[in-house]
């Protein structure tokens, strides 16, 4: 019940919240790229159905991490980044998106943790490492993706 409700609520929540705050910060722009965010809310989504390795023969949610975590991020990150105009050096993008992925991802533990705790779920909670390992490398992989393509979007046009 716990994955369902995170699965389905986090998404959705997201899709809708996160719009009306842009606009409500005033960025018009927000609308043409309100799509890179459904498209997060549905990776998110789709994240926790996926089948994830062992590693060091125990179940992970490496995948789970990879996917609705670090690419998940990626993708929120172009969203914010577009709909706010933002243009900076590549170094500086990539530790804003670094900064980023790691701010959810320690939110997404202390809510494990506060879910063990409350006795709502009974998730391990000897995968943090490789949690933030997966977010990290799905964020990086997002970050190429923005340089192979994301860049030729940005570019002003003529």
């Amino acid at each position: 019940m716990y994955i369902i409700f995170i699965s389905v609520f986090v998404p959705i929540v997201l899709a809708a919240v996160v719009p009306a705050v842009m606009r409500r910060a005033g960025l018009a722009e927000e609308r043409r790229w309100r799509w890179w965010l459904y498209a997060a809310c549905i990776l998110f989504w789709v994240s926790w159905y996926l089948p994830s390795p062992l590693i060091e023969g125990r179940d992970t949610s490496f995948t789970t991490h990879f996917v609705g975590g670090g690419i998940f991020t990626g993708l929120l990150w172009y969203y914010v980044k577009q709909s706010l105009g933002w243009r900076s050096r590549w170094m500086v993008e990539l530790f804003s998106l670094f900064a980023l992925v790691s701010a959810l991802g320690c939110i997404n533990e202390l809510v494990e943790l506060g879910a063990v705790k409350a006795g709502l779920s009974r998730l391990t909670l000897e995968d943090t490492n490789w949690d933030i390992l997966a977010n990290s490398l799905g964020a990086l992989v997002a970050y190429a993706g923005y340089l192979l393509v994301g860049r030729r979007i940005d570019r002003p046009r003529r």
